[in-house]
């Protein structure tokens, strides 16, 4: 919605005071406002960068164009931005030219003629925009050039990591004719949505144990088991 339609601003002022004049302007704002966004629909069905899903389809038509169907809006308005304006002959400044199009100028493309190579590393991450670059290099480039094309997509990630969910165990085992023992834990612990197990068995035939646990445990939405299995 470009902008919002009241048509009681247009009346004169004497008039707008009408309670009869209000509802009847107020009843047509609606149907007015209709018309003021599909108009502006229209116009930027016009352009490319500015089209929608019904102004795209019209441009993929008239280029033959059939989008997958995981393409967003945006990679199809890539897609027909690159075909659009194909002119011949091919010459390497068209082909700069239909990449800085297609890579919004990120991109590097490193011509060796004399031995009939080419490198072009590209970091293209929208859907379908490879296969696009796979089509660029496929019309424009001669065969008789070895093309080697890269797509490295950067994913740079910065600030602190916290960990939701996990899990952590405590086991001890021991196997002895006498056993006597004392086994303290102390501290904190702060949990989310994590399954939390402390397992001690003991096998003896003359058991003597204490088993202190101090602290403050802090959970949310998650199992905790603490299991002593004595066998004496």
């Amino acid at each position: 919605m470009i902008r919002e339609i009241d048509l009681i601003s247009y009346l004169p002022l004497f008039v707008q005071e009408f309670r009869e004049i209000q509802q009847i302007m107020s009843a047509e704002n609606p149907e007015f406002q209709l018309i003021a966004d599909e108009s502006e629909k229209i116009k930027n069905n016009q352009f490319i960068e500015t089209s929608d899903l019904v102004g795209i389809r019209r441009f993929e038509k008239m280029l033959n164009i059939v989008p997958a169907p995981d393409d967003t809006i945006e990679s199809r308005r890539s897609r027909v931005l690159a075909r659009w304006n194909e002119v011949v002959p091919y010459t390497y400044r068209a082909l700069v030219q239909k990449l800085i199009q297609l890579c919004d100028g990120n991109f590097t493309i490193t011509p060796n003629f004399n031995e009939y190579e080419m490198e072009i590393i590209t970091h293209l991450e929208l859907s379908g925009q490879v296969d696009e670059l796979q089509y660029l290099i496929g019309y424009m480039i001669p065969m008789n050039i070895a093309v080697t094309s890269k797509n490295d997509i950067h994913c740079n990630s910065t600030g602190h990591f916290s960990l939701p969910a996990g899990m952590s165990f405590c086991t001890m085992v021991e196997l002895s004719d006498a056993y006597r023992d004392n086994f303290n834990l102390e501290g904190h612990l702060y949990t989310t949505g994590a399954p939390i197990g402390t397992v001690q068995v003991s096998i003896s035939d003359n058991f003597n144990e204490q088993v202190e646990i101090s602290g403050t445990n802090r959970l949310a939405s998650n199992a905790s088991v603490a299991e002593i299995i004595t066998i004496n």
